[in-house]
């Protein structure tokens, strides 16, 4: 059976304020699905409690009909499953392309034999060929989530991807190839879910959920 992401019942507030409540969502491999809504009706909030990097105030998320609430639990996911991608990158601006990248495979535990090799064909991918030793406060925003989405091809046991505003601040050009790698992973099976508040681009989604 695939591998489905479900929430039950899922609310989420704010001292007297409810963002979304009762949120019963399932989330299949393949799927690209797009989050919108106005700002701050809670998109990113629920991207990151999807994630597992917030709580929600009731209700559960399951993977693979497993109920992931132990902290042991979350790691694990995040270790082996989950890939994001965060509106600021996520990148250590003072280290180089290629030591950001080293960092994200040791923490899933690459081998160093083989790092140099998944590097290279990742930046190829993303059109950074040459540009390791580059540091990253260099790049421009385009080329910065470029190396972003390098971090994610390295990692090619992820089955979960979260992308909070992708394409945000972004030329046509990068737009267009942020989404088609967007649209790759999907096809490769993996879960897609990405917030944004660009019309165009959630059209991109095989489903779309307002919030």
């Amino acid at each position: 059976m695939s591998a489905l992401l479900i929430t039950h019942n899922l609310t989420y507030r704010i001292d007297d304020r409810t963002l979304w409540e009762g949120l019963n969502l399932t989330f299949s491999p393949g799927d690209m699905v797009a989050l919108t809504g106005e700002s701050g009706c809670g998109k990113t909030t629920l991207l990151n409690v999807l994630g597992l990097l917030e709580e929600p105030s009731s209700g559960t998320i399951t993977y693979d009909g497993q109920t992931i609430a132990s902290r042991k639990g979350r790691r694990l996911m995040h270790r082996n499953v989950m890939g994001f991608m965060f509106q600021n990158y996520a990148l250590v601006e003072q280290w180089t392309v290629n030591r950001n990248l080293i960092l994200a495979l040791r923490s899933v535990g690459i081998p160093s034999a083989d790092r140099s090799r998944l590097i290279r064909r990742a930046l190829r991918a993303v059109n950074l060929t040459g540009y390791g030793n580059r540091p990253i406060y260099t790049l421009s925003g385009g080329e910065q989530q470029r190396v972003a989405i390098a971090r994610l091809l390295i990692r090619q046991s992820l089955r979960v991807i979260l992308a909070d505003e992708p394409t945000a601040a972004l030329d046509a050009d990068n737009r267009a190839m942020v989404m088609r790698h967007l649209r790759d992973f999907a096809d490769s099976g993996a879960i897609v879910i990405y917030t944004t508040h660009n019309e165009e681009t959630a059209a991109l989604a095989d489903r779309i959920i307002a919030l």
